[in-house]
């Protein structure tokens, strides 16, 4: 790693994790809408179907905190980088080390809407098949 590596690099993975944190909180958002509906009973829902929805705003929390995680570390990273520039009680190590962290925290939180996906499609084959409108079955 070059010196202006350990720094810089963290941080520029950032937008692409405020990214994922910005379409995640607004799917999580939308689903908090659909479950006032269900709930309040402008839409009627099974406890199956009410079950399906907290299942995934699970996954959104979970994928959120997780993303949220991977910022801080990637911000940490990027200070504790600027920090062995100008310092030798800092290893060089750390930055990498929190980058990679933070990576494997990212791909975690795709794992988890990678989930929610499925998820979601699964409680949306149910809606159809519930109506009897399942173009499958033609």
């Amino acid at each position: 790693m070059t010196e202006s590596s350990l720094w810089i690099s963290p941080l520029l993975i950032l937008p692409g994790v405020a990214l994922l944190i910005l379409s995640t909180s607004a799917r999580f958002n939308r689903l908090h809408d659909e479950i006032d509906q269900v709930v309040y009973g402008q839409r009627g829902g099974s406890a199956r179907l009410i079950g399906g929805l907290l299942r995934r705003g699970r996954l959104f929390r979970d994928a959120l905190i997780s993303l949220y995680m991977a910022v801080a570390l990637l911000a940490t990273a990027g200070l504790t980088g600027m920090l062995a520039l100008f310092s030798e009680r800092v290893a060089t190590w750390l930055p990498a080390g929190l980058t990679g962290v933070a990576v494997a925290a990212v791909v975690y939180s795709a794992l988890l809407l990678i989930q929610e996906s499925r998820l979601s499609l699964g409680i949306m084959e149910s809606h159809v098949r519930d109506h009897g409108d399942d173009p499958d079955t033609d």
